[in-house]
Order: structure tokens, then sequence, then C-alpha cells
């Protein structure tokens, strides 16, 4: 056997180059992937077999694309669905203090839902379709977790709509089919998004109704804050009107009328140092968006200062992006010492407290669509203060003559100046908002019949 020689690896006899190693790495890999992918369709499969039976448990998943803390309908929701016998997966941003219950609650478990935020070197489309395919895996991947056999429904804010809609329909249609998807339409997205336009036939606004309109299609229920949204969704989207419940927005147990001395309550808001019993209070709430024209209230604002001959303090709270041109133009003017007008972000605890101790309130909303309604007003009635208001398709389903003043023209400063006028000295319609106070959100949620 002489002629059998070993004469081991030759120098350069494996030398393909790095792309052959690769396709030989990459062909190896084949049965290992396709075991994993076969085990985990495998998997999928019976999991969507064995849920099509139908839900074993009550549970609700309850999705906020936005901050839990300034959501406020959605944790009203939760907890009306907590008194009905249900157990809730909450899933949000958070952001910001959130109310005691959902704290202290066994029944409701909290899911942070991770905010995706610009960088500034990101031009607005590239950010814009990054955040949706980020948000799409971030929800697909919580979802998929939080919806196990247990869940029943699972309700979905909107406006956002992009992605959670589209989300909750793929989850139902391939692993999730044992559940019901429930849209509560605050407003509509496309027309928030006309805010930066100002043109429905924009080929991103028409987009994006026809992405809102076709998943909004494929839920199963749909509630909404007024009869005007409902009629919307119906003439327009084609939705059935059976499955669409209004439910007005209403106040929560926090925002009632003042019971005790007024001045004591005074006495505890650092913004209204130095007011005294017989000063005027005027409170705008706001996220100082587009969809408010705080430039008009500096205006009559302006007017009304030549008017007074007793103070009057002019609070408005929150924060937001225009946050900043509102300070500006109030410091471009020169005040007198009967009008007093600051900004302030105030704590959960410290607004209601604020609103039950002012004379009038004043909104500034438009309404991107005119078929939401402000929540601020909702709260001011709460309290039992009357309010002026901008002029919008569905405002009437909340203000009426006996509890505020609607503006005839939303762009008018001088009527604004005279309606703040009339509310703080000629007319007095606290009976009609203590009235208003009177409606609360657990006597709306029972008429819904959908839990």
């Amino acid at each position: 056997m002489s002629w059998i020689v070993y004469r081991g690896f030759q120098p350069g006899q494996f030398d393909f180059g790095w792309p052959v190693w690769t396709l030989i790495a990459l062909w190896l890999c084949v049965p290992v992937l396709f075991y994993f992918f076969l085990a985990h369709a495998t998997y999928l499969w019976r999991l969507r077999k064995r849920r099509r039976a139908g839900p074993s448990g009550n549970d609700v998943a309850v999705i906020v694309l936005g901050d839990l803390g300034h959501s406020p309908r959605m944790a009203y929701h939760v907890r009306s669905l907590v008194k009905n016998g249900r157990f809730v997966h909450l899933c949000g941003y958070l952001e910001s203090t959130l109310p005691d219950f959902l704290y202290d609650d066994d029944t409701v478990d909290l899911y942070e839902i991770p905010v995706i935020r610009r960088r500034t070197w990101m031009p607005y489309l590239l950010f814009a379709a990054f955040k949706v395919v980020a948000q799409w895996w971030e929800l697909a991947r919580l979802l998929s977790t939080v919806i196990d056999e247990n869940t029943e429904y699972v309700l979905v804010q909107n406006p956002p709509s992009i992605p959670v809609l589209a989300v909750a329909v793929f989850l139902r249609k391939t692993i999730c089919p044992h559940v019901k998807i429930v849209v509560d339409w605050h407003n509509l997205n496309f027309s928030v998004l006309n805010l930066k336009y100002r043109n429905e036939k924009h080929l991103a606004v028409q987009l994006l109704r026809n992405y809102e309109k076709y998943m909004g299609r494929l839920a199963d229920y749909h509630f909404t804050v007024t009869g005007k949204l409902r009629e919307y969704l119906q003439e327009e989207f084609g939705i059935d009107g059976t499955r669409i419940s209004v439910v007005h927005d209403r106040p929560s147990d926090e925002f009632v009328p003042l019971k005790g001395n007024r001045m004591e309550t005074v006495r505890e808001l650092a913004v209204l140092d130095g007011f005294q019993d017989a000063d005027k209070l005027i409170v705008s709430a706001t996220s100082f968006t587009e969809d408010e024209d705080f430039g008009l209230l500096v205006e009559a604002l302006k007017q009304l200062d030549t008017k007074l001959d007793s103070r009057v303090y002019v609070v408005v709270t929150g924060k937001g992006p225009l946050q900043k041109r509102f300070l500006e133009l109030v410091a471009q003017n020169k005040w007198s010492a009967n009008l007093i007008i600051r900004n302030a972000w105030l704590s959960a605890s410290d607004y209601p407290k604020l609103l039950q101790v002012a004379d009038a309130g004043v909104s500034l909303h438009y309404s991107s669509s005119g078929l939401d309604l402000p929540m601020k007003i909702v709260d001011l009635f709460g309290c039992g203060v009357p309010v002026v208001s901008m002029c919008f398709p569905a405002l009437r389903e909340l203000v009426s003559e006996a509890n505020g003043l609607v503006m005839k023209n939303n762009s008018d400063a001088a009527e604004l100046c005279d309606k703040l006028y009339q509310l703080l000295y000629e007319v007095d319609l606290r009976p009609g908002a203590l009235r208003e106070s009177t409606r609360r959100w657990d006597q709306e949620w029972r008429n819904t019949k959908i839990f």
C-alpha cells in the first residue's frame, strides 16, 4: 500500500474567497433555519386553531398610542371595565403621572409602549416612515404577548390610527381570531393631518382617510364622542350604525363644583398668588396645538383690558408646540394692573381646584373635523363653570344657551372680548353649568351595551 501517501491539507487548497465561504455557510444554515421557521409556523398555526374556539376569559386589552396620563377618556373606560368585572391590560406611553386607581387596582396591568422620538438630523418624511415601521414592530411584539386566550376585546383609541389600527386588525386576522376589536373614535386622524396641509385633496390626507376608513370597517364595534361623528362614520365610511355607540365625554369624580370656601382653595394654588376674593378668574386649558388660536385670545384680552375697572386673572394651563409663540404675544403687550395673565402647568390634583374657583372658561378649540368635543369644556362643566367657545358643527351636543356662549365668528377678537365680558359681568350662566355638572361618565357608559 505504499502508493497511498497522506499529504494533508495543501496551502491555498481552501482559498475560495469570502463569497464562496458565505454561500457555503448559508447552505449549511438552511436546515437550521428551515426547522426554526417550520416549528414557529406550526406553533402559530396551532395557536390560531386553538383560539378560534373563542376566548376562555373576559379580559380586555386597551391600546393607547399616546401618553396615558393625558388620556382621561381611556382611563375612564378602564375604570368602567373594571367595575364591570373585567381584567384590563392597559398599554400606552408612560410619560406622566397616571390616576391613582390605575396604579392601585389589582385588575389592571400596565404595559409601556416605547416612545419613538425624532432625531434632529432626520428629515420629517424619513422620520415618519421610520416611526411607522418601528411602532409596527413594537406594537406587534407587545400585543402578541398581551393578548392571550383570556382576551375577549381589544379597545383601540383613534386617533392616532397609524399603525395601531392595522396592527390590531393584522393580529385578529392571524393569531388572535378570538378577539373583537372596538375603536373609540375621539376624532378623525386624517382631519388632524389636514391641519398641516390645509387641503383635503392632498395625497397624504387622502391616503390616511382611506386607511382610516377601511381599517375602521374591519373593527367589530365603535364608540364615538358625538352623534355627529357617528353619522359621519355611517355616511362617509360605510360603517353599520348598529355597531356604533355614542359615548359623550363626561367629567371624572375630581371635577365637581366647589363646596368649601373659595379663598381657602385659592391659597392652595401658587398660580393665583395675589388673588383676592373680589377678583375674577378666566381659565383656558390647552395643548398649544394648531387647532387653537391663541393669537385671537391675546387680541381679545387687549380689548378687554380697556374695559375693566376691576381685576381679572387669566390663567392658561398646559404646554405644547405653540406655547412659546403665545408667551411671546403676551410679552409684546403692556397690560394694565387690572389684567393679569399667567401660563402654568398644574398637577393632576391642582387643576380641578383651579377650575372650581374660576368664574368663566374659554375654549379656543376649533375641532379639525368639527365632529369632536373639547374635553376642557367637559371638565369646566364638571366644576359648574360656564364657558365661551368657538363654534363648530358638533358643539351644540355639549354647549347650550343655558351653560355657555358660542362665537358666531371664530376669528372675531372683538366678539370674543364681548362674550368674555358678558360672562364675567352681565349674564349668569352658572346655574346651567351646575346642572350640566350632574351628568357623569358612568351614566353614559352604561348605555354602550358592548362589554
